[in-house]
Order: structure tokens, then C-alpha cells, then sequence
């Protein structure tokens, strides 16, 4: 699996995803996880192509022994995971090594081999080692190193550019036959081995050692990849047949029958690993589309090749869609649904995520917008409020938050792109309160700034809620603090509107939701009240279909196919609308009401309102990962103007009209011929295309007047 270019031989990657995380954003991924589940992130970051495009391009190493001459390839330098310029040396054990190695072809070097490596190097570095501690196998210890190395290498750039073959910074993981034998501790049968980490002397600090199991890695252990092609005698050949064979081995081997070898040769030059079953690592992520136009699902899988895929609509198998990828063209309303993929190998399977497609009944013009793809904070106006008059928040604008992980049924993931959202674009605008050391209520607005709106309109926007711990917001070193995500119309634009504990001024109509459940108001609705405490609208007064996640609408709306907290809408993106039309407010989520009623206040025209508020004294554990993030963002027009955009009279007398208006937008086409009694013609409703319609009553004597209305 080697791509040739010339003479020079290039790792079979793809190329990196421009959306993949840097090294820096890689440790925040990681540090929190098992060793087992770090590992499948890295497996899962290498192969779908997140490694430096100068780690990509091998170097050879020609060696002889009696009678024999061989040329074999290796990478640059350890292998890292990152940018080009921001990239981890990653540890691994020899485990994810050896799999990483079968899927893309390499092997790992022999001990002969790394002191043939470090010879040939270029750049020599002096080991930078830091003391023996217990947590020397963790991400802070690892990337505590990586720096190091870094700042080393960095100072060698001008003579020799990344990419240049480099030594002494690693021990190796290496291949030999004391994987099987000759074990460094009688209780340690299933071993790594380690060499290495030469000084500038050439000798290593690390002779050959077996005596830590095969699932150890610690900060100075390095994966360097050896093609498993090579030529022997200038005849194609494998770095298996030569470590076998007893005439060849001498060019990569020096195992002797200390290390457990006869003649030479290491009978087994590989570890031994496990059947991996699929794991999904990238789920399939709702989307949103306009009738016509085209999106893809996508989904990326570990485990042991082939891997087989099988997408399923609301449950069924779908026909020839047995891609790691879905392509639907041409989107109708027959494609709208629940989408999962299955995928299977001989170890197993599994199935992913469910992902909703939704295709868009109406489209209407846009009043305003932000997709927060650049920085627009300028643009908002930010009012915020604490119940001890400290401002407890953060409002970051263009947050990259596809980068960011979060736990769902104690799997980690990294938050996808909103539904709106075109594949690839992860920015959007994050608000968290109640952050500092003093815990106490807290609450952020943002209301657009010089924006103002009336008559009949939709607030429209993707919304993630996202909270510590499991469903329910509860885990081991899990403190809750339930906080709500808000929104609202009808705004002045100057006041914090929330849920304070003390009257203070509030204005317009704003409503609010929990992402965990836990309170007995999860769902609320308020009016402003100017003159003191806004009115709670909560409970069938307020139209509410109810309260508490445990309610059947909630269930229903939520369920934990898709949810981890049944009833609520946590760590997941949703769809949010608030719809004013002819004083009748509408509040929906994922197209469906959860709020519906007249609007009896004064504030019937105004901002709208972004926020954020925690109601409730206390101060979430991990902080971090307590925030709400929006996306997509815009106010539609539900009135729009109706358009006749041509008019014909045909021979035989019909007139033929051709009409536009906002897609999904439904209105009642009339005729008259003394425009005072008019008579219906037809209900059309616009689409993506203009509207046609022959009236077939006319006459080529008869003037007629045309017009449609709401």
C-alpha cells in the first residue's frame, strides 16, 4: 500500500481533512480518556489522513551484509499526528502499532535497524528525558515531551526542513524475537520491546527490554514505520522474508540466542493482535436541505479489513448504499427520515448514530443572518447578570467547536457540523455563565445590533446544549448544574432578560430549555414585564406541552436512539424556531411545537435575543464542558411580496400567469373583472420553481384583473 513517485515512496494516506485537529486541540481530545479509547482515536485520526504532509515522504536506507545488499524505506520521524506545523510524536503501544502497520502495509524496525536509522540521520538529537514518574503514561506527560522535542527540532529547521530523517528522540517500539521469549519477568508474557533513544555518543540510553506488558506506552516510546517492501539484491522482497529467513536476516537483524533467536532469524517479526471489531468513530450527522439540491452522509469505522457497509432509512435496508459514504441527489420528501449505517467485518458489527435528514418545506427571504464563520462579535450586543453583581460569562464568536469533545453514553466524539451547516464548517457562537470559583445565578444575552423586526417573521437557528457527565448529567466527579439555553423576539435590546431571583426590568418574549433534564422546569416560556419580575409563563397558561423532560411529548420528541437524556435535547444538534405570525407565537424544535399561544403583552415587535442562564447556585464539574453553542442563525420574512412575473394572453382566450414568491409560502390566486368582485381561482403553493397556472375561464373579449393574497 505504498504510492511510487519516481524514486520516492510516500505513506497511502489521504490527503489531511482540513477540519482535523491540530496537535494541540488532539491533547485536549485525549487527556481525558481511557488508554484504550485514545487509541482508537489515533487509529481512527491516522487513517483517515490527520498526519503532516512531511512525515508523508519516506526515506531509504541501503545496507549489506555478506553476500547480500538491501534498500529499505522508513519514515522521517516518529510517527505524529497534527499539522505541519503543530504535531504530536505520539506514543503508541505495540499493539495500535502493529495494526496501524497491517493496514497501511509497514512494519516496525528491528534493533539492527533503528542503529541504521540513527546513522543515517541527519539530525541527531541529544534524548531529553524527564524523570520516572507513575504518570509518565499519560497525555500531560506525553505532550510535556513532545514540546521538548519539538523545541529541539525546531532549532535544526534552517539546515535541515522537517522531513529530513531524524534520531535520538525516541526510544523504538521494535520487532524481535524476545516478543515471545526470553521474557525480562517470568509474569510478563505478552511484552513490548523497546530500544533505543541514542545520545549524540551513539549509544542509546534504552538497551533491548521486554519486561512491560504489550498494552504500555509511556512519553518516550516512538513508532517508526519500515515499509514492509523492499529490495533484496535489487529483486523485490518483504521485510517479513528477510527477518526469516536464515541467508538474509543479517541485513535487518542482529538477535542473538539472547534474545531468544536461532540462526538469526525472528520467527514471528510481528505482534500478535486481537480481532478488532468496527467501532464507529465519525457518526453520520443530521442535516437540513432544500428540495432539489444534493448532501452526504458520511461516516468513518476502525476495525480489521474489509469492512462492510449497509445503510438502513428509518429502519430498512436501502438498496446499493454499501459505501462508507451516502449520497442523496436530488433531495425530495421522500428521502427525509433516520438514517444509520451498519458496518460489519469478521470480528463483527455495529451501527452508528442516527442521523436526520430533513428536507425544507418553506425558505423565506432573510431579514438578517449569521453564520458566525468570522468573528462578528462587533456586530452583537452583549448584556449579562449574576445574582452577586460579578459578570460570570464567555461569549466566544466563530468558535471552532469541531474540534471539541464531548461524551454521549460515555463514548467520546467531537461536536459536528450544525444541520444547516455546510460538510467542514464548525463555527459557531458559544456562551457559558457561572464559570469562576464563586458559584451563584448567572445569565448572558446577545441581541444583534441596529435590528429590529415586526409583522409576521421566524427566528430560526441550530442550537447544541451540552453539560458534564452521563444522562442526566451525572457521573463519577460529575457535578451538575443544569443550566438553560435561551432565546426570544419582541426584545428592546437593552435589558438581561432571564430568571433572576430579584425584580429587575425584562422585555419581550423569550423561552428556555434544559439539555439534561433534572429541573422541574426543563421547558419555560416568559413575558418581559418593565416595571418588575418578568411573567412566568410555564404550564398550560403558557402554552407549554409541558415542563419536564419525563413528559410523553418530550420522549417522543428526544428519544435516546438519538439522545442520551431521554425527553431533553442535550449534546445533540436541534433545530429551533420561534414563528410570530398575526400575534400567534410558536415555539418549535426540530419542527415540532412545544410552545403555542396569542401573545398578550405590549412587546409585539423588536430584537431577538440569544442566551444563556443557570439558574441554580452552583458551579458544573468539568466547567468546560458547559455550554451552549448556535449556529446558523437568521430571521425569515413570512410575509414576503408575491410576484406576477409574467402574463399571457393565449389565442384561444386563456391567460396564462406565471407567479414566485418564498418557497412553502401558500396564498390564494383571484380574478375580477371590475375589481370589485373578485372570485377564487386557485390555493397554490410556491416551490423552488415558478408557479404556473392557465386560467382557462377567461375570454379574449373580457379585460380581467388578476391578484394573490394571503
Amino acid at each position: 500500500m505504498v504510492l511510487s513517485s519516481g524514486r520516492a515512496q510516500t505513506l497511502n494516506l489521504p490527503p489531511r481533512p482540513a477540519n482535523a485537529p491540530n496537535a494541540t486541540q488532539f491533547t485536549n481530545i485525549i487527556t481525558s480518556l481511557s488508554r484504550d479509547e485514545r487509541e482508537q482515536w489515533i487509529y481512527a485520526q491516522v487513517i483517515s489522513g490527520n498526519v503532516p504532509s512531511w512525515l508523508r515522504t519516506l526515506k531509504s536506507i541501503n545496507v549489506t551484509a555478506p553476500g547480500h545488499t538491501a534498500t529499505y524505506h522508513v519514515t522521517p520521524e516518529y510517527f505524529a499526528i497534527g499539522s505541519d506545523t503543530d504535531y504530536f510524536l505520539m506514543p503508541m503501544t505495540p499493539l495500535l502499532a502493529q495494526r496501524l502497520g497491517d493496514r497501511l502495509g509497514y512494519s516496525l524496525p528491528t534493533r539492527k535497524m533503528v542503529n541504521q536509522i540513527w546513522t543515517n540521520a541527519a539530525v541527531k538529537l541529544s534524548p531529553s528525558t524527564i524523570p520516572a514518574d507513575p504518570d509518565m503514561i499519560t497525555v500531560p506527560y506525553f505532550a510535556q515531551h513532545n514540546a521538548a522535542v519539538r523545541a529541539q527540532r525546531n532549532a535544526t529547521t534552517n539546515a535541515n526542513p522537517l522531513g529530513a530523517l531524524v534520531g535520538g528522540d525516541k526510544k523504538d517500539v521494535i520487532i524481535s524475537a524476545r516478543i515471545y521469549t526470553n521474557f525480562a519477568s517470568p509474569s510478563i508474557t505478552k511484552t513490548v520491546v523497546i530500544y533505543g533513544w541514542h545520545y549524540t555518543s551513539g549509544s542509546p540510553i534504552q538497551n533491548i527490554y521486554n519486561g512491560h506488558e504489550e498494552t504500555y506506552a509511556d512519553y518516550s516510546h516512538g513508532i517508526r514505520f519500515v515499509q514492509m517492501n523492499l529490495t533484496v539484491d535489487g529483486s523485490p522482497n518483504t521485510a517479513t522474508n528477510v527477518l526469516t529467513s536464515a541467508t538474509l536476516c543479517a541485513l535487518l537483524s542482529d538477535d542473538s540466542t539472547t534474545e531468544g533467536s536461532t540462526n538469526g532469524t525472528i520467527p514471528l517479526p510481528r505482534y500478535t493482535v486481537a480481532p478488532l471489531a468496527p467501532t464507529v468513530m465519525t457518526h453520520p450527522r443530521s442535516q437540513s436541505a432544500l428540495p432539489g439540491t444534493n448532501l452526504t452522509l458520511n461516516t468513518l469505522a476502525i476495525g480489521d479489513a474489509p469492512l462492510a457497509y449497509q445503510w438502513r432509512l428509518n429502519g430498512a435496508t436501502l438498496a446499493n448504499a454499501t459505501n462508507s459514504a451516502l449520497a442523496l441527489t436530488n433531495l425530495t420528501a421522500a428521502h427525509a427520515g433516520s438514517y444509520s449505517v451498519v458496518v460489519t467485518n469478521a470480528a463483527g458489527s455495529t451501527t452508528s448514530r442516527v442521523a436526520v435528514v430533513r428536507v425544507k418545506t418553506s425558505d423565506f427571504p432573510l431579514l438578517f443572518s449569521d453564520d458566525f464563520n468570522t468573528n462578528s462579535a462587533a456586530n452583537w450586543n452583549i448584556f449579562s447578570d449574576a445574582a452577586n453583581g460579578v459578570p460570570d460569562y464567555s461569549a466566544d464568536f466563530a468558535f471552532e467547536y469541531g474540534v471539541i469533545p464531548y461524551t454521549l453514553n460515555g463514548v467520546t466524539a467531537l461536536i459536528p457540523p450544525a444541520p444547516n451547516s455546510l460538510d467542514g464548517s464548525t463555527r459557531g457562537v458559544r456562551l457559558a455563565v457561572n464559570r469562576d470559583a464563586i458559584a451563584t445565578n448567572a445569565a448572558v444575552n446577545l441581541y444583534p445590533k441596529n435590528f429590529s423586526v415586526s409583522g409576521n417573521f421566524a427566528l430560526k437557528f441550530d442550537l447544541w446544549i451540552n453539560y458534564p457527565g452521563n444522562a442526566g448529567g451525572v457521573g463519577t466527579g460529575v457535578a451538575g448544574s443544569t443550566q438553560h439555553g435561551m432565546f426570544g423576539i419582541n426584545h428592546l435590546g437593552t435589558n438581561v432578560n432571564w430568571a433572576p431571583l430579584s425584580a429587575t426590568a425584562s422585555d419581550g418574549l423569550w423561552f428556555a430549555a434544559t439539555g439534561e433534564g433534572g429541573d422541574s422546569s426543563d421547558y419555560r416560556a416568559y413575558a418581559g414585564n418593565p416595571g418588575g419580575t418578568q411573567i412566568n409563563l410555564t404550564g398550560s397558561g403558557g402554552g407549554l406541552v409541558g415542563s419536564n423532560n419525563t413528559q410523553a411529548a418530550f420522549l417522543t420528541l428526544f428519544p435516546t436512539t438519538r439522545f442520551e437524556t431521554a425527553g431533553a435535547p442535550g449534546k445533540n444538534w436541534v433545530e429551533v424556531e420561534l414563528r410570530y405570525t398575526n400575534n400567534i407565537v410558536v415555539w418549535l424544535m426540530d419542527g415540532t411545537v412545544i410552545t403555542q399561544r396569542t401573545n398578550t403583552s405590549a412587546f409585539t415587535s423588536g430584537n431577538i435575543m440569544l442566551g444563556l442562564m443557570d439558574v441554580f447556585p452552583s458551579i458544573a464539574a468539568p466547567a468546560r464542558n458547559s455550554f451552549v453553542l448556535f449556529d446558523n442563525v437568521r430571521v425569515e420574512n413570512l410575509a414576503p411580496p408575491i410576484q406576477f412575473t409574467a402574463i399571457t394572453h393565449q389565442p384561444n382566450g386563456d391567460v396564462a400567469l406565471t407567479l414566485s414568491s418564498a418557497l412553502g409560502d401558500s396564498f390564494q390566486l383571484e380574478t375580477s373583472t371590475n375589481l370589485t368582485t373578485w372570485q377564487p381561482l386557485a390555493n397554490l403553493t410556491a416551490t423552488n420553481q415558478p408557479l404556473q397556472f392557465t386560467d382557462t375561464s377567461a375570454t379574449a373579449e373580457t379585460l380581467r384583473y388578476y391578484r394573490a393574497r394571503r
